[in-house]
């Protein structure tokens, strides 16, 4: 929406703006619709793919030792 209120050439006419933001907002979905297609097992191996967080301050995120 802000890029509607900009004079230049890369400004969105407000007339165009909800037609923008349902196009932004189909994009979304197509990408999250792949990627679910292209991973689809993502949701039962997260868990594994993350670091654990222990909860302690120290090593920026790396594992214990």
């Amino acid at each position: 929406m802000a890029r509607a209120a900009t004079n230049t050439f890369a400004g969105i006419r407000p007339a165009d703006v909800p037609a923008f933001i349902a196009a932004q907002c189909l994009g979304a979905g197509a990408a999250t619709a792949l990627f679910r297609w292209l991973v689809p097992a993502l949701p039962d191996v997260a868990p594994e793919i993350l670091v654990p967080h222990s909860g302690r301050s120290g090593g920026a995120g790396l594992p214990q030792e």
